[in-house]
């Protein structure tokens, strides 16, 4: 009963992070969600997406070609709540919420026979404190509210751990619902398809004897998973799928990096210098790009501290709390002293190193969202040195205690303050704040003239797919009139008296204009500035006599 109102506080805690004020907090929906909303929105009306093409298995959307089953995820909610950036966001929290209840009773299973401590009655465990502090992370409760796929895949991911250790220590028939969920997280995100393959590696090295036992149950298993990831695995391969691994990758998107290994390698050869020519070969400058980008992840200036602005942070926050520091350290070094079975050990370790993956051959590291699989291992071992630690100090655990709560409550209000009220007032121009309201704007007195020129560029980038967005525009008319015919970054679209695309040399007659501040040009009027939340012009209005 005990245990039970543990983890109903965990998932009230859980659930009001990640619920409260979803419209408004991030302050207008991202790039990514009103073409997942769109998409779903479209499919829900005609069963087909932007481009026509029906109930589709990846989604084309801006030609990065990603999974779409978070897609298919939102179509309820669509159908439920309207075309809006609460019904994109509500699966994402929902899952996420769920995860965060996966990964306590994943960790009771990990830890079952490790140690514990008890306070008035109360046990805990690795597992009630990591719990915890994923409900509070910074790192977990900021991605969460983003309608992205990556929360479907976390979620699926968990799920998928959660049964198969469920079938190592309990009944076999978990096994067949562990590979559902694998295949589902495979089928989700990009990062996931390096991910899932990898761990059952782990899992299957680290318990082959268990598997070998059960090869019926594990035959059946693998042909579920099998069929229910066959939709993406037989389109892994396909070019369109390989677009956006391409377009992120960090071999073939670093050529100024691999320019100067080519100079300094040209040199060395020129020079006889032997040494030089094994050292600066392309196969070593590679090594050492992917290593740094890798280790990056692993930066603790990174992990515990905002510098300003970045991403997936807010204000003056880190992705984890500076608290959980030592705690880290500690658990780390003291991990075999709370009785943890090797297995259980090596398997973390592999999960943490396999988890950062992604991240380490991708550009734009480091990068929270490519290696959200990575938590909730940093919440693990700041559990496990919060144990090591209050075990130690038997004597003033309830002290102890008493103080980490409150320690635990003025961290989680200050990310309070920062998330819900910083996030918006600082960092609207990262959720391309004001495109919405300006085509709100535009609507109104449109009417007023022969066509409407939104730029796409900058602050106004993908500026078509928020015009289907905001106006909810008919799928049938768009599909009718021929749809998207690329969502390419520069791509230009027309839709009824809308232009979307490059405002240079189109100054024309009785003409409104969509556009950055610094677009404005000789010959236009300007009607209205459309602020960011901290007073700052986010976007012009602007028109032609």
């Amino acid at each position: 009963m005990k245990i039970s109102f543990l983890l109903l506080g965990i998932i009230l805690i859980a659930a009001f992070f990640r619920l409260y004020n979803l419209d408004n907090v991030p302050p207008q929906a991202t790039v990514d969600e009103v073409s997942i909303g769109y998409n779903a929105f479209s499919i829900l009306k005609t069963g087909a997406d932007e481009y026509g093409t029906k109930f589709p298995v990846l989604l084309r959307a801006y030609d990065d070609w990603r999974p779409a089953l978070y897609v298919y995820l939102v179509i309820p909610f669509v159908a439920l709540f309207d075309l809006n950036v609460f019904a994109v966001r509500l699966p994402s929290v929902i899952l996420s919420t769920l995860s965060i209840i996966a990964v306590y009773f994943l960790l009771r299973e990990l830890f079952a026979n490790t140690k514990k401590f008890s306070v008035l009655g109360f046990e805990f465990s690795v597992a009630e404190i990591a719990a915890l502090l994923l409900a509070i992370s910074p790192w977990h409760i900021y991605i969460s509210r983003l309608g992205h796929e990556v929360n479907a895949s976390y979620a699926f991911f968990i799920f998928g751990l959660l049964f198969f250790f469920r079938f190592l220590n309990r009944e076999k028939w978990n096994l067949h619902i562990s590979a559902i969920f694998f295949a589902l997280s495979f089928d989700s995100y990009q990062s996931t398809k390096l991910v899932i393959p990898l761990i059952l590696l782990v899992l299957i090295i680290l318990h082959f004897k268990t598997l070998l036992t059960n090869k019926k149950t594990v035959i059946v298993a693998s042909i579920i998973g099998f069929l229910v990831a066959l939709p993406i695995l037989a389109t892994s391969f396909d070019q369109n799928a390989l677009i956006r691994f391409k377009g992120t990758s960090l071999l073939s998107t670093s050529e100024q990096y691999f320019d100067a290994q080519r100079q300094r390698l040209a040199f060395d050869r020129k020079s006889g210098d032997l040494i030089g020519t094994i050292f600066d070969n392309s196969k070593a400058a590679s090594v050492r790009l992917i290593a740094h980008a890798y280790l990056a992840h692993l930066d603790p200036v990174w992990l515990f501290i905002n510098e300003g602005g970045e991403q997936f942070k807010a204000p003056a926050i880190g992705l984890l709390y500076l608290f959980e520091l030592p705690l880290i350290f500690l658990g780390f070094l003291f991990v075999r002293s709370i009785g943890i079975a090797n297995k259980t050990l090596i398997f973390i370790l592999a999960w943490g190193l396999i988890a950062i993956i992604p991240g380490g051959i991708t550009n734009g590291y480091a990068h929270p969202m490519r290696i959200f699989s990575f938590l909730p291992l940093p919440q693990v071992f700041t559990a496990i040195g919060f144990l090591v630690f209050i075990n130690y100090f038997q004597k003033y655990r309830t002290t102890i205690l008493a103080g980490s709560a409150f320690t635990v409550l003025i961290f989680s209000l200050w990310f309070f303050h920062s998330y819900f009220t910083l996030v918006p007032r600082e960092l609207s121009r990262h959720f391309q704040y004001g495109i919405l309201s300006a085509l709100s704007f535009a609507s109104t007195i449109d009417k007023n003239y022969d066509q409407v020129i939104v730029s796409n560029k900058d602050r106004l980038f993908e500026s078509y797919m928020f015009y289907l967005y905001f106006h909810k525009y008919d799928p049938k008319i768009y599909q009718k009139n021929g749809g998207t015919g690329s969502g390419g970054f520069a791509e230009e679209h027309k839709i009824g008296k809308y232009e979307f695309g490059s405002v240079e040399n189109k100054i024309y007659p009785d003409t409104l204009y969509v556009l950055n501040p610094d677009e404005l040009k000789s010959g236009m009027v300007k009607l209205k500035e459309i602020p960011y939340l901290d007073g700052k012009t986010s976007l012009i209005l602007a028109s032609t006599p």
